[in-house]
């Protein structure tokens, strides 16, 4: 196959093998991993790559050798070399490392001669992170080159990383879905040929609000009331019926919001939530529910999966009392491995669970969404779940 150009990848984890590494070298592209993992980079110059799994349905696995490619370390001056001819920089090392990744882009960019294009596509979970990746280029460089652009990404494949007893090293991953990027930024690149392997949209945000408030809300529901239950992965968990009743109740209550606040019809909702079941149904993606679970003041932030939702949903008028178990589970997770769960136990034996929605929820007191939120919590306290 004829090289359709150079890509260079920042991360060779989850994202990275099974969107990044499988999209570019299934395209024909010379395509290399900088990583900051010495045993990573090893495995895959090993092996001149690594081993991609697809989770089709229940145990059924399908393997994909993914081969030619090699990895260095980031700050090497073979990456560096290899940068400044690059058609491509993909990143996937999350959103609280971007930064960082920019700085090193920064650097590569500098080394750069002539008018080549650039696109750097940010393969990263959050929103505003174009922006936020574009300002940090700008306050890097001073001004971003005309022939530079950056485009983020919505993740929609579900993968994990597989960590052998002989060290390699590979990716699980449910069935290809493309990622969805920012058209603009792409328009006069070769990515717009290419539509069986990227989605463009002109909001690729709307898509991020989705998998938060319905994946990783599933995630919650899972983790939360499974780790109550003392269950492992998600797998158990979704196979208790009394939290997969949760599970969609919750679904249809949040499911209304995001389709009538991000525009998406019931057909496409019916359609993502039949593919994340059949997610967390799939034995070979099975998720440890402590991974899921942890850092839960975090996770009951004003902005994210669980209190984000429930006031979305509160604004649009639909009931709240689907969120009670999952509220109730997630303030009384405990675990003496995650840190966080110690400090919200600790905040609510002082202070009392309104303190939590206070202080962790960023909530009011004086609202009615509190008020909802604390009833319900209340009466959740005297039910099974």
């Amino acid at each position: 196959m004829q090289q359709k150009g150079k890509c260079l990848a920042l991360g060779a984890g989850a994202i990275g093998k099974s969107v990044s590494g499988y999209i570019f070298t299934q395209l024909g592209f010379d395509f290399r991993y900088a990583e900051i993992d010495d045993a990573v980079i090893s495995d895959i110059n090993r092996r001149g790559g690594y081993d991609l799994y697809t989770a089709v349905s229940g145990d059924q696995i399908k393997k994909q050798e993914i081969r030619g490619i090699c990895a260095a370390r980031v700050e090497d001056a073979q990456t560096a070399e290899f940068a400044a001819e690059a058609d491509f920089i993909v990143t996937a090392v999350g959103a609280a490392n971007l930064a960082a990744a920019a700085a090193s882009i920064a650097g590569w960019v500098r080394r750069r001669s002539g008018q080549k294009r650039l696109a750097i596509l940010l393969f990263e979970n959050g929103s505003g992170l174009r922006e936020l990746g574009e300002g940090e280029l700008r306050r890097q460089l001073g001004s971003l080159p005309a022939w530079l652009s950056v485009s983020h990404a919505s993740i929609e494949r579900i993968s994990k990383k597989v960590v052998r007893e002989d060290g390699r090293i590979d990716g699980v991953s449910e069935e290809f879905i493309p990622p969805i990027l920012t058209r603009r930024e792409l328009a006069d690149t070769q990515l717009v040929l290419h539509t069986e392997y990227f989605e463009l949209a002109d909001d690729v945000n709307r898509y991020y609000y989705r998998k938060l408030y319905l994946n990783n809300i599933g995630h919650a529901v899972l983790a939360y009331l499974g780790s109550k239950k003392g269950y492992a992965t998600t797998l158990e968990a979704v196979a208790d019926d009394e939290i997969q009743d949760v599970l969609f109740a919750v679904w249809d209550a949040a499911g209304e919001m995001v389709r009538l606040k991000y525009g998406f019809d019931e057909q496409e909702i019916d359609e993502y939530f039949a593919g994340r079941l059949q997610c967390y149904k799939n034995a070979a993606l099975a998720d440890p529910l402590a991974r899921l679970a942890r850092s839960p003041m975090r996770k009951l932030g004003r902005h994210e999966r669980i209190i984000g939702a429930a006031e979305l949903c509160h604004g649009y008028g639909i009931s709240l009392e689907a969120f009670a178990p999952v509220l109730y589970c997630a303030v009384n997770y405990f675990s003496f491995q995650d840190e966080e769960s110690i400090r919200l136990a600790i905040l609510k034996e002082r202070k009392g669970v309104e303190a939590v929605l206070r202080e962790v929820c960023g909530l009011d007191p004086e609202s009615e969404l509190f008020r909802q939120l604390l009833q319900g919590y209340i009466e959740q306290s005297y039910r099974h779940i």
